[in-house]
């Protein structure tokens, strides 16, 4: 066992809140250093935002952001606002610009975030410990004491005749390491995403002071749907009115977003059908089966079902010659007409002519009702790894979100995914991890800054 690794406080996980945190630590004068599973820091944020790193979004509300208590982030919104994060990407060297809102590094690459951290990190001397998994922490007399395994990068040693090392770098077998520390912020993240270290692995470090976890479920990620159909969607593209419905016998439950959706092999993906996502998968990680989950399609919001089927029934009547796909060309992804029309038992590749004229109104009719209400039953979600976030975590009821302190454990903070709070899309997620992982930080720092006077006082009344 390797012992002494001495700090003011230790931030376990170099993800966006615990870098975050890091940063403004250090720059307060703080003693930090940060803890990664991962060979490199902020590797999950490689992937934001399609590789571009939306960080922040200038629309801010409630309805951004879901979990038990979602009035947790407005707390923190009153003092961590757009300007502010905005000016905290200056101080790291990281210019932004905004596009309908949405904020992203000018540069449009999430590697420049991921860069700018480590930089000022180095600039700030924390020393970062990479290949570092945490498995145990624990609190004896206003001291924490953590257990992890670590790995130590092996560089080859061999020359070539050109002068070069032959060889790739490799991984020395784990070892257990110790630290110690004053505070202690929990940054682990949660269960999303394909890296390694989101396993999970910081609920039962959270729980080991006693906190309740709220199951984690996958948010922001794509849907499944029984429906014999679907084979012949994959890939179709549409804008569309996305409605969840979930049923509990006459209790019904609805939410609502606009958007692109995309068929999948085996159901929906999408921005509005991820953003409803994180609905569905706590009721289907419950096991609930009395309870449906169900998903329907409006692809004419716009226009009025009544309206809708006289616009259908306009074009059948201009053209009987013409199939019904052939008729209503332009209406929809022509996959997409093509299952709609069979839901409806229209013969898509027969001629109007040919097909009974006095049931065109019908079948009108029965058409604009199913692309109006476009049917699927949800029966599960992709895994964590497809995952974009994590819904679920500690809950915040026992958390002093103004500082993100635990109320279990003192100087026990509790960041970032690790906490019960998702966002939907558009920089929602990686707002309340730079939030959350600042509002612990400047915590730290003011009972620093407190336990700094009182010595000075107890200094000055020994020697006076």
């Amino acid at each position: 066992m390797v012992s002494g690794k001495k700090h003011s406080v230790i931030v376990v996980g170099a993800g966006a809140s615990g870098m975050a945190a890091a940063v403004c630590l250090a720059e307060g004068g703080a003693n930090v250093a940060l803890l990664e599973t991962n060979d490199i820091p902020g590797k999950k944020l490689l992937a934001t935002g399609n590789g571009k790193c939306n960080f922040t979004n200038n629309f801010q509300s409630i309805e951004c952001y879901r979990g038990e208590h979602p009035e947790a982030a407005m707390q923190l919104l009153a003092r961590f606002d757009v300007p502010y994060i905005l000016q905290f990407f200056e101080s790291l060297g990281v210019p932004a610009k905004q596009r309908d809102g949405y904020w992203y590094p000018n540069s449009e690459q999430a590697a420049s975030v991921r860069e700018a951290f480590v930089i000022r990190l180095r600039e700030l001397h924390v020393p970062i410990y990479e290949n570092t998994y945490v498995k145990t922490v624990s609190k004896k007399e206003k001291k924490f004491f953590i257990t992890a395994l670590r790995r130590d990068m092996i560089l080859p040693g061999k020359l070539k005749k050109d002068g070069k090392k032959s060889g790739k770098p490799k991984l020395s077998e784990p070892y257990e390491i110790c630290f110690e520390a004053e505070f202690l912020v929990l940054a682990t993240g949660g269960c999303a995403g394909n890296i390694s270290g989101a396993d999970g692995s910081g609920y039962a470090l959270a729980r080991s002071f006693g906190h309740r976890i709220i199951p984690p479920v996958p948010a922001l990620v794509q849907l499944h749907a029984k429906d014999s159909e679907l084979s012949r969607l994959f890939g179709v593209r549409a804008q569309a009115n996305v409605t969840l419905r979930i049923a509990d016998g006459e209790q019904i439950r609805t939410w609502n977003e606009r958007g692109e959706i995309l068929f999948t092999e085996n159901g929906l993906s999408g921005i509005p059908t991820m953003q409803l996502s994180r609905f569905a998968s706590r009721v289907l990680s419950k096991g609930e089966v009395h309870k449906k989950t169900e998903i329907f399609l409006d692809f004419f919001p716009e226009i009025s079902e009544n309206n809708l089927q006289q616009m259908i029934s306009k074009y059948f009547a201009a053209f009987p010659q013409r199939t019904p796909c052939q008729a209503l060309i332009g209406m929809l992804p022509a996959k997409l007409l093509a299952v709609a029309l069979s839901r409806t038992g229209v013969k898509g590749d027969l001629p109007l002519a040919l097909q009974n004229a006095g049931k065109n109104n019908l079948l009108a009719s029965r058409l604009a009702h199913t692309m109006k209400y476009f049917y699927l039953e949800i029966c599960g979600t992709n895994e964590f790894a497809s995952a974009q976030v994590t819904a679920g975590g500690v809950d915040l009821e026992e958390i002093r979100v103004v500082e993100m302190e635990s109320k279990f454990a003192e100087d026990l903070y509790i960041v970032g995914e690790l906490a019960d709070i998702d966002g939907t899309c558009g920089g929602y997620n990686l707002h309340w991890a730079w939030m959350s992982g600042l509002a612990a930080a400047e915590g730290i720092l003011a009972k620093k800054r407190l336990s700094g006077k009182k010595q000075r006082r107890d200094r000055a009344r020994q020697e006076g």
